[in-house]
């Protein structure tokens, strides 16, 4: 049976460390421990990161005796967005690894997948290590580390069982279904002053 692994790097500027940190010897491992059969990679404009990074990862897979069981693909970016690659990941069981971009977030949140989110600690500005601390304090995601990812990985498959809803419904008779900016604020701590 197969299991698919389903990396996004982000679309304008690929996350070229998240793509080394998949294919490196540690994940390869944390993936075949978990059953993934099928590494899909979305690579966007760092082909040349991943083509050189899929090929030490076949060579790691050859010398250790197991490149039939992980296959290793990748693609560009797709304009059509990412529900065909997160549909695959469902129908097999299998997990995502997402930077720690909300639009790739919401993507992986709407199918109820194991979602490994990595933030880009080189950014600037690092929004992302917060949402990624705060999604995965409130159960939604993993929150993973670029440096180490092979414990996300492992962790992936208990988490299947207790993830949390997302989005999460509202409680009482009136339930309604709150915008995806209103969930994030309370997700990370803000409050709406004004509406209390």
């Amino acid at each position: 049976m197969s299991k698919v692994c389903f990396v996004t790097t982000g679309a304008t500027a690929p996350f070229r460390k998240l793509i080394e940190a998949a294919l490196s010897p540690a994940s390869l491992d944390a993936f075949l421990q978990c059953g993934v059969t099928h590494i899909f990679i979305q690579y966007g404009t760092a082909k040349d990161v991943y083509q050189s990074s899929a090929e030490a990862a076949r060579q790691y897979l050859n010398e250790n005796g197991t490149e039939h069981k992980l296959n290793i693909d990748g693609m560009d970016f797709d304009s059509s967005g990412l529900i065909e690659q997160f549909k695959l990941v469902k129908q097999t069981q299998g997990l995502a690894i997402s930077h720690a971009g909300s639009g790739s977030i919401l993507e992986g949140l709407r199918f109820q997948v194991p979602l490994i989110v990595v933030p880009n600690t080189a950014l600037l500005d690092n929004h992302q290590e917060e949402l990624a601390v705060a999604m995965d304090r409130a159960g939604y995601v993993i929150h993973g580390n670029v440096d180490h990812l092979a414990p996300a990985i492992e962790a992936s498959e208990g988490f299947r069982t207790k993830m949390a809803q997302f989005p999460p419904a509202t409680a009482g008779k009136e339930r309604k279904v709150k915008s995806f900016a209103n969930i994030m604020d309370e997700t990370v701590g803000f409050t709406d002053f004004n509406n209390e």
